[in-house]
């Protein structure tokens, strides 16, 4: 029976952890690999190894669940992916089932991701992967009325922000924060203030994989929502958004809700229930 072994990745192991990124994700996704890969100073990149070989990968980057006055250090799985070659033989699951061993004896207490389909929302399910949020999705058509200025926000500001109007729930921190506004950034989108630069009355987190800019995140007082998305709509010289909001936003523009995140306890904590979470990066 040919070796397995699980484990944090070697430098040397990267280009082989890119390719398997790539035959998974497709060549559409090469810049992001690119950037991915180049962020290996901040993000844990795991292996599962046959004979040797890198087979299977998945990229750990550090966050934080903030619940009530608690903060618990968090990883983000990201990236999760087999070689095709090497599909059917168990090495996702022992590779999840390792990095949640690691992280708990790391004292960190959950890990969380995204699964992109339903199928995977079922394999997760059976590693111990339970829905922790829901994401609202729809469409804002612009209409013309009062817009909040826009203006590029550095991770740190944004951050603060975010922890002003979200101070619960998943936490990406400046760090982190600056590894998705890269993110961001590769898709023609960015991190924003809404308001004025000096006084800003809210943030946003916006993409654009498509010609329609894709609002990932808006966190402002409920009377600046539609000022916001209209503020949006003009920076971006688009008539509409595309939504894809968490829990509060999204109920103020009733959209329709669905599963998003998935947690796993992986440190001798208690189930924090539904949490808000966004920027996912998948």
């Amino acid at each position: 029976m040919p070796q397995t072994s699980y484990g944090i990745a070697q430098p040397e192991d990267l280009p082989r952890l890119r390719e398997i990124f790539l035959r998974c994700f497709g060549a559409a996704a090469a810049k992001e690999a690119d950037y991915i890969f180049s962020q290996k100073e901040q993000i844990d990149f795991w292996a599962a190894k046959v004979q040797n070989r890198p087979a299977a990968m998945l990229a750990a980057i550090p966050v934080t669940v903030v619940c009530g006055r608690e903060e618990y250090p968090a990883r983000y799985l990201y990236g999760v992916s087999t070689d095709p070659v090497f599909r059917g033989r168990g090495l996702c699951s022992g590779l999840l089932e390792e990095t949640c061993r690691h992280m708990a004896r790391q004292g960190e207490a959950f890990a969380l991701l995204y699964p992109s389909s339903e199928q995977n929302r079922r394999f997760y399910a059976d590693r111990g992967f339970a829905d922790c949020s829901a994401v609202g999705r729809g469409e804002y058509a612009a209409q013309g009325g009062a817009a909040l200025p826009c203006t590029a926000a550095d991770a740190a500001r944004y951050d603060v922000l975010r922890r002003k109007f979200a101070p619960e729930g998943l936490q990406w921190g400046s760090a982190g924060l600056s590894l998705q506004k890269g993110w961001l950034r590769l898709y023609g989108g960015d991190l924003w203030l809404l308001g004025p630069p000096d006084h800003p009355a809210g943030c946003a987190a916006v993409s654009r994989e498509g010609e329609i800019p894709h609002l990932r995140e808006l966190l402002t007082a409920p009377e600046d929502t539609r000022p916001a998305l209209e503020g949006l709509c003009r920076a971006f010289g688009a008539d509409r958004l595309a939504l894809a909001l968490p829990q509060t936003a999204a109920r103020r523009l009733a959209l329709p809700e669905e599963p998003f995140m998935m947690l796993r306890r992986t440190g001798d904590t208690v189930w924090p229930g539904p949490i808000f979470t966004s920027l996912a990066m998948d």
